[in-house]
């Protein structure tokens, strides 16, 4: 831990990079527990173990909910260094499409609407696919500064 300290003293930019990975740190947990969520529940309905109106409650309650809030807060972070804020701008917009694809999920399941389902279905893989790039440019800049950073503790 001091060794952290002492390097972030010197460095400032490794000392933005730390405070942000510290404020981030709540959502980057948060994230997990969605993940999670969203994985067992897919897991679920893979295996019919799951009934029609338990999908909807899962994807149109909490995790809607959970999505819209996550890219409401991380928008609020506003890292100082210009870096670290056009990576975390990229996660912004990402948590953001998942939060508009979830939404979309949860509105064309309740309307029984299969196309939207589906289209809504393929922008949740994409805003995944963008939160990966977005998580790959954060390591690309924080981790050669010796700030590591996970989205998925």
């Amino acid at each position: 831990m001091w060794f952290v300290l002492l390097a972030c003293a010197g460095d400032p930019l490794a000392a933005s990079g730390e405070a942000y990975v510290g404020e981030m740190k709540p959502l980057f947990e948060e994230n997990r527990a969605l993940g999670e969520q969203f994985l067992q529940l897919a897991s679920k309905v893979k295996k019919n173990e799951v009934d029609p109106a338990a999908v909807a409650a899962a994807v149109s309650d909490a995790a809607v909910v959970k999505a819209a809030d996550m890219a409401r807060r991380a928008a609020g972070v506003h890292p100082t260094d210009s870096q670290i804020a056009g990576a975390h701008g990229e996660l912004v917009m990402a948590w953001k499409h998942r939060a508009e694809a979830y939404t979309a999920v949860s509105t064309a399941w309740k309307a029984n609407d299969t196309a939207a389902f589906d289209k809504a279905v393929l922008d949740a893989g994409k805003a995944s696919d963008e939160e990966a790039s977005a998580a790959e440019h954060l390591s690309d800049v924080l981790v050669p500064l010796g700030v590591p950073v996970d989205l998925y503790p």
